[in-house]
């Protein structure tokens, strides 16, 4: 099946910042993630699928949740496959495969929980991403996603504009990066896929970094729109970027012992499939 450039540049994109990731910001939201899993109850023994897996530490997570079950991590991006694979792909239990969410390859009722962590927002049609999740997921089973809240509370929203327009390239993608967490969006989208809301929460999440310039970095060089400021920015408006970044993130910054916390509003939405 042909596929837009856009998604392609995407699936490149994030491969180039696959060992970047995990570092920086994969670890920096496993707290937040923890919540949804909380929300889910995840059931002792039973077979879990994360959709949009990236390096691996949700599916791990998952994982251990499940106890004697299993866990299998899909990602759209073979680097990030292959990276989960390196680090986590001997546990017990885990494993991982490359596959997309809006056109999954997994069995109709094969699990009893499926997670999507920070990965709904990237989906060119999150409605079929949606219906794979209610498909895949047996009945009684639950499905999780977590996403970013409203773009006010999130501490990197200005990055996308800062980049893309400096690049003069727009994704298709970013400017939907905030709209499943509006409040009622994402009931709503379980509803039309079949899926009843159990559990729906807003939570004020905090990222923590040693500095005001770590914070700026990560936003820049460990996303999906490090490609565009590499390549196609020179150093001047590399300059803007950073310096613009930073004055916005000193102004939200809560200085802590050890470095600075960083809002991020994060909505987690649990919805089961009608037994």
């Amino acid at each position: 099946m042909d596929e837009p450039a856009e998604k392609v540049g995407l699936r490149n994109a994030w491969g180039r910042v696959a060992e970047a990731y995990e570092d920086a910001w994969a670890e920096r939201t496993a707290h937040l993630t923890a919540a949804g899993l909380d929300l889910l109850a995840v059931p002792e023994g039973g077979r879990g699928l994360d959709i949009g897996c990236g390096p691996g530490l949700t599916t791990v997570a998952l994982g251990e949740r499940l106890g004697s079950g299993e866990a299998l991590g899909v990602d759209f991006a073979p680097a990030m496959v292959e990276r989960a694979g390196a680090r986590y792909g001997g546990r017990p239990g885990v494993g991982f495969a490359v596959d997309d969410a809006e056109r999954l390859a997994q069995p109709d009722g094969a699990f009893d929980v499926v997670t999507c962590s920070f990965g709904l927002m990237y989906c060119y049609d999150a409605p079929a991403a949606i219906g794979h999740m209610a498909r895949v997921v047996r009945p009684g089973g639950r499905v999780l996603n977590v996403v970013w809240g409203r773009a006010p509370r999130v501490w990197f929203v200005p990055v996308i504009e800062l980049i893309e327009s400096r690049a003069e390239y727009y994704s298709s993608v970013c400017p939907m990066m905030f709209f499943y967490g509006l409040p009622g969006v994402l009931p709503r989208m379980l509803g039309e896929a079949g899926l009843d809301t159990v559990a729906a929460e807003t939570i004020e999440g905090r990222m923590r970094f040693p500095s005001v310039e770590d914070a700026v970095e990560t936003a820049i060089a460990a996303g999906p729109l490090w490609g565009l400021f590499s390549n196609r920015l020179g150093p001047e408006a590399q300059a803007e970027v950073r310096e613009a970044l930073a004055a916005h993130v000193e102004g939200l910054a809560e200085t802590e012992a050890d470095g600075v916390a960083l809002p991020g509003e994060v909505a987690l939405v649990v919805g089961e499939r009608p037994a």
